[in-house]
């Protein structure tokens, strides 16, 4: 928390309510007992070829992270939940594969079969009437009321539900964004304009260089619970992020600290005398500077954590992950090619199933770690990771042959610790 004055001046603030959902481990259960912090998965139906829980570098079965249920108001025809997996070998850590996301589907039997026309006569014929949504379906989705019995619900969290780890705001206003009525997905997916959503077009066919699922020969069948490697079970609360305003302007100050950084070059040249007076001081300076440009990206992680330290999960599916680092493998990927604070999926793999591109949907946050292992846990085996960010299909497709449940492997970006 920042620092002030007086208490006068903390009174004096407004907190800021964003639309990134946070989720807190409780050891009791909710009104959904689906979504979970470690435990054992549970399926839609069949459960999973084995192989997609295994770890890439050592071939062992991963113990589950995160299981949460990710139904999406704009998906009505199926059911989808979202699973992460993670390696404990120590020999594993930084590998590639060893952390891997699935994406379950089921289908609900609602939507019609694909035609078997020809693309051409697919054109020709006219197209359907969209058809009306009752009004009554966004006030339930929000305010927890009976949904229509044609989409499916997500009961991940009740209006009632607190989190015994915020802060106290009595400044907040109680209005439909302040609680949580829903589940992550569907509120997520409600608060987000439709302008962003992207339109269904043809995508390239994926590569398989970065698509891990891509399995061949018979499935292997999952395991009993007995012989599965598992961490303890925590049920998942939710609320959304409250912040103080000074941690919302740290952004820009961080802009402004780039564009200083970037014109200390050209100051440099236009003063050669000062260097020399200096006696070389310059170039040590611009390290420097250079040094906390770098380092501005995971202060900025921190502080932002730091006001809900006890946050375990952030969830905003088509925003913008926190990075932990932009100076990685995955900073890099995901930070802009063209400088600046933007930071998108846009270069990520594409979706292994359908071919389209890949949008952020949640990340896992490091307090996770201490909930996971404990507090008995060796600081030189447990897990080393910052943060893992999860993008899956902007398009949320569907899956052929999934009224019993299958499964697609999605992108995951593990930003490790540094040594």
């Amino acid at each position: 928390m920042a620092e002030y004055d007086s208490d006068e001046d903390v009174a004096d603030l407004d907190y800021t309510t964003t639309t990134t959902l946070l989720g807190y481990a409780e050891p009791s259960p909710s009104d959904d007992a689906v979504s979970h912090l470690g435990g054992i998965p549970t399926w839609l139906d069949d459960p999973m070829d084995s192989r997609l829980a295994k770890c890439l570098s050592c071939n062992h079965l991963m113990p589950l992270l995160l299981q949460l249920d990710g139904n999406l108001p704009e998906s009505p025809h199926h059911t989808r939940m979202l699973y992460l997996f993670g390696c404990r070998a120590k020999s594993c850590r930084k590998q590639r594969g060893s952390i891997r996301a699935i994406r379950g589907v089921k289908a609900t039997g609602v939507a019609q079969a694909p035609s078997k026309e020809s693309p051409a006569k697919v054109e020709q014929s006219p197209p359907e009437e969209p058809k009306a949504k009752p009004s009554s379906n966004m006030g339930d989705m929000i305010f927890g009321g009976s949904p229509s019995s044609g989409t499916p619900t997500n009961p991940f969290a009740s209006a009632s539900q607190t989190n015994p780890f915020a802060k106290p705001n009595p400044f907040a206003a109680t209005d439909g964004v302040s609680t949580l009525a829903k589940t992550f997905a569907a509120v997520a997916s409600i608060s987000t304009p439709e302008a962003a959503k992207p339109a269904s077009k043809p995508n390239p066919p994926a590569s398989d260089a970065d698509s891990p699922s891509s399995l061949i020969g018979p499935p292997s069948p999952w395991p009993p619970a007995e012989e599965l490697p598992q961490y303890p079970n925590f049920y998942l609360d939710a609320s959304f992020e409250e912040l103080e305003p000074d941690a919302l302007t740290l952004q820009s100050q961080k802009l402004a600290k780039t564009i200083t950084m970037d014109t200390s070059d050209d100051l440099d040249d236009a003063a050669p005398s000062r260097s020399k007076k200096a006696g070389g001081a310059s170039k040590p300076s611009k390290e420097s500077e250079f040094e906390s440009a770098m380092n501005a990206t995971f202060l900025h992680f921190q502080r932002i954590t730091s006001q809900n330290p006890e946050q375990v999960l952030r969830y905003e599916r088509r925003s913008a992950p926190l990075l932990y680092s932009r100076d990685d493998t995955v900073g890099k990927l995901l930070a802009s090619s063209k400088g600046g604070d933007k930071v998108s999926l846009e270069r990520a793999p594409r979706c292994s199933n359908c071919g389209a591109g890949r949008c952020f949907e949640m990340q896992l946050m490091p307090h996770a770690i201490s909930v996971l292992e404990g507090a008995d846990a060796a600081l030189d085996e447990g897990m080393v990771w910052g943060t893992i960010l999860v993008g899956t299909c902007e398009l949320d497709c569907a899956v052929a042959g999934s009224a019993s449940g299958r499964f697609v492997e999605e992108w995951v970006g593990a930003q490790w610790e540094t040594d």
